[in-house]
């Protein structure tokens, strides 16, 4: 951490447009002693969209409050990048009232509602296999690569809102940097084709916690039934702590990972806050007439004639 906060430092204060961006950490101090931490890292290779992950408490302050602590670390995280950041993104249960008031109070506002998912209890590697394709249905689970990144992109913008899609400001590159192996796509083989159904991809890494997001087209393919389930199962082998996340308003979805043993945690709340402003342009078409110097020689040639009273004189 100390050398991507070097890294992230040379980056904000030079005039050159780096690819590289790397994560950063701020530490709150109280008599010289940490008593907060919190980490910021990118959304995109541009840099243009920012995730905060909400402020840990190491230890408990003596003279400060822990709300006051907390805003004034994602504040100064806001400053840090102001003249290259357009977007910022921050997510944290969504019956944390607390935190919700102090992000409201910054500007944040909310953006989306998903399922937070933990894996069932561990199971032993020799009681189960990898799968990671299905001849019988053409169905192959690959690695994310130069040829299906954009299908992955497909998949998430086709879950997200017109508005988060803008703040993300994502493209197919930054799924490849970092590589991860988590990443994959679900495709579907036929009739020399291929189409993505389903995919996974690294949401966010905490400490010793794998944040995963599970997407779907739009259309629900019975194939996934068989193929999810499967990818979970590998997925449950993991060493690490691994966390999924799927959408709140994706009923077959949810079912289907209840099926699976899956434990619903809670409700997860992404907010965002953005500086993207709607340029609208005065004329579309250079040289267009004004609509009212249109229709002016449609309007009366004289003045209009009273309305006769109808009450009695």
């Amino acid at each position: 951490m100390l050398f991507n906060n070097l890294i992230a430092k040379l980056e904000r204060n030079t005039h050159i447009d780096l690819q590289t961006r790397r994560p950063f950490c701020l530490v709150g101090l109280e008599n010289d002693m940490p008593i907060a931490l919190i980490v910021i890292r990118p959304c995109n290779r541009r840099g243009s969209c920012w995730f905060i992950n909400f402020p840990e408490i190491l230890n408990n302050p003596q003279v400060l409050t822990v709300p006051f602590i907390r805003q004034k670390l994602i504040q100064n995280a806001l400053d840090l990048y102001k003249d290259k950041a357009q977007s910022w993104l921050i997510r944290f249960p969504a019956n944390e009232k607390s935190h919700i008031a102090i992000v409201r109070e910054l500007g944040f506002q909310p953006l989306k509602l998903s399922n937070t998912w933990h894996s069932p209890q561990k199971i032993n590697p020799s009681e189960t296999e990898h799968y990671l394709c299905d001849s019988e249905n053409n169905l192959v689970w690959q690695e994310v690569n130069t040829s299906n990144a954009n299908d992955l992109l497909r998949l998430e913008q086709a879950a997200e809102s017109s508005q988060l899609r803008q703040i993300q400001d994502r493209q197919w590159r930054d799924y490849l940097n970092p590589k991860s192996p988590f990443n994959k796509v679900l495709i579907s083989k036929s009739n020399n084709s291929q189409i993505a159904i389903a995919g996974f991809v690294v949401h966010d890494i905490l400490e010793g916690e794998l944040i995963i997001k599970l997407l779907r087209d739009l259309a629900w393919d019975q194939r996934l039934s068989e193929a999810i389930p499967k990818i979970l199962k590998n997925i449950e082998l993991q060493p690490k702590n691994i966390t999924l996340e799927s959408s709140i308003e994706d009923t077959e979805l949810t079912e289907l990972i209840k099926s699976c043993s899956w434990n619903l945690k809670h409700e997860t709340l992404l907010l965002g806050r953005t500086i993207w402003r709607r340029q609208e342009s005065q004329r579309l078409i250079k040289g267009a007439n004004q609509l009212e110097s249109m229709l002016g020689r449609f309007g009366p040639q004289s003045p209009p004639l009273p309305t006769p009273s109808l009450e009695p004189r």
